[in-house]
């Protein structure tokens, strides 16, 4: 049995003596001296996915540096520093914006019923001229025939009235006199009236009486003188009766006659003519108040008439305005395109085409289109620039003439070099600025309004600037230091970063030496972080 395990136990000893004793190191050193296995298809696409790409290496731009870094022990190195462009650039993302573009809305002057019946295709290259919408005309047609058919009648109408208003300026100031005149008549009896009637009748009346009176006094008289006749025995005694009763007959005849005479008067005195008086007083009163409310009427009449006739013509005109409107809004029925271009379905706002879903649906045939509603846009492209909303963050430094390197989303492979036209001051409700970027159109590259685009603008250009890793800088509140060889602090006033390295304006100067800590070893950080189970 010990015969038969020894043999074994020897072949197993050689064979371990001679496999080679393999630490992290030797296994490496094999893994290099061993033949490389043929790659899969998978590893090799993985391989290449894992190499860096032209374009990258031309975006990341070139970090300025110092002298060849001296390793002085194993935490500290040193750079001795010189001056070496520096650029920052900034990114910003925005939307391809024509310079010309004429909005389209209908803006008819009176009709409003607007029906589609054709209309060009969103993205439809268009020249001058070219019809990009055609409305139903058939109901505005109709209509001016009608309004054409009624003109005739409102013309007669209106002649009509002017001549009713041509008789009336004539006949107003003839009949506006009359009024006058009899008024003034009016006046003039009644003054007479005061002045001359009424005296005589009053003065009449009492000189009646007066006259009865004497007749009275001449009656008793006589028949005194017959009685003193009678008794002288001059007459018969029958001649005596007969005279002497007829005058006494008379005296009781002139009696009574005065009597009524007294009454007549009394009445006529005291009722007649004062009565006669206010009948003509309100007679008078009466003739000027027709006077007054004729001539006002009369003027009246007149004004009515020229506003009648007024009215009239402005009815004409205004018909004759809306036959003439009719007709223009009859040839904006067709809508053509105000220049070359290409046409956009809805409003553009900051680049954006905001409404073009919504009149998407309006430009069907048979759609209808709202008065004063921006339906379609056409925007010239060969005159184009980028709109870009640019957060408040990134706004430093943007300014008008800034250079430019433009990137479309759709094809990053092209750059297109351009020039910050403005920037906005003022901020949008949206907390963005707005910059215009100005560029060149390239023949090869299709370049159209709405495409989303990238600008790369360089926001800061220093040719002599000195630089130092940021690690280099100690910042202790405001100040910020940094160690010259030796040990020695200095005070430093930095400016822009790139990357790891940030720019000195003040406090450093070419040739001069810094400290710079030195970052722990991949292995030292790797034994720090390895666990038990990897050890």
């Amino acid at each position: 049995m010990c015969r038969s395990f020894l043999p074994r136990f020897a072949a197993v000893i050689f064979l371990f003596s001679h496999l080679p004793v393999m630490s992290g190191s030797a296994e490496e050193k094999a893994a290099k001296k061993a033949p490389a296995k043929a790659e899969t298809k998978t590893e090799k696409k993985l391989a290449e996915d894992r190499k860096p790409k032209p374009e990258a290496e031309k975006k990341k731009a070139p970090e300025p540096a110092g002298e060849k870094k001296e390793v002085t022990d194993g935490k500290v190195t040193t750079e001795t520093l010189k001056e070496a462009p520096l650029v920052v650039k900034t990114k910003i993302s925005g939307i391809v914006e024509s310079s010309k573009m004429t909005p389209i809305a209908l803006v008819p002057k009176r009709w409003s019923d607007l029906i589609v019946v054709k209309a060009v295709e969103h993205g439809a290259e268009v020249k001058e001229g070219d019809v990009l919408i055609e409305l139903d005309r058939e109901a505005l047609e109709r209509k001016i025939r009608e309004t054409k058919s009624g003109m005739p009648l409102k013309e007669l109408e209106f002649e009509t009235l002017r001549q009713e208003l041509e008789k009336l300026e004539k006949s107003t100031p003839l009949t506006l006199e009359g009024s006058r005149e009899s008024k003034m008549h009016s006046e003039e009896d009644f003054a007479y009236y005061e002045d001359v009637t009424r005296p005589m009748k009053e003065r009449d009346a009492k000189e009646s009486i007066k006259q009865y009176e004497q007749r009275l006094a001449y009656a008793e008289e006589e028949l005194k003188q017959l009685k003193k006749m009678y008794d002288a025995d001059d007459l018969t005694e029958e001649t005596e009766e007969i005279i002497l009763l007829r005058a006494q007959n008379d005296v009781d005849q002139y009696r009574w006659m005065l009597e009524q005479a007294k009454s007549r008067t009394d009445r006529t005195l005291s009722t007649t003519i004062p009565r006669e008086h206010e009948q003509r007083r309100r007679s008078l009163e009466l003739s000027r108040i027709n006077w007054r409310s004729s001539e006002k009427a009369t003027r009246d009449a007149l004004t009515k008439k020229r506003l009648e006739v007024e009215a009239k013509q402005r009815e004409m005109e205004e018909t004759v305005r809306v036959l003439e409107e009719y007709e223009q809004d009859l040839e904006a029925m067709v809508v053509r395109a105000p220049h070359d271009g290409i046409v956009y379905y809805g409003m553009n706002l900051r680049g954006r085409w905001t409404t073009g879903s919504t009149v998407e649906k309006k430009l069907i045939p048979g759609g209808r289109l709202t008065s004063r509603e921006i339906v379609m846009t056409v925007a010239d492209p060969q005159k184009i620039h980028l709109r870009a909303g640019i957060p408040a963050d990134k706004r430093k430094g943007i300014e008008a003439g800034s250079d430019a390197e433009i990137t479309l989303k759709w094809n990053d492979d092209e750059k297109l070099s351009g020039k910050v036209q403005k920037s906005a001051r003022v901020p949008f409700p949206d907390g963005t600025y707005d910059s215009l970027v100005s560029f060149g159109r390239a023949k090869e590259i299709d370049v159209f309004p709405g495409m989303l685009a990238e600008a790369e603008v360089t926001v800061y250009e220093n040719e002599k600037a000195i630089t130092v890793p940021k690690s280099a800088v100690k910042t202790e509140g405001k100040k910020k230091t940094v160690k010259k060889k030796g040990g020695k602090s200095v005070t430093v006033e930095t400016g822009r970063t790139q990357g790891n390295r940030i720019e000195i304006l003040k406090g450093l100067s070419a040739g001069d030496e810094i400290e710079i800590p030195a970052p722990p070893k991949k292995e030292e950080a790797a034994e720090k972080t390895e666990t038990p189970e990897k050890k």
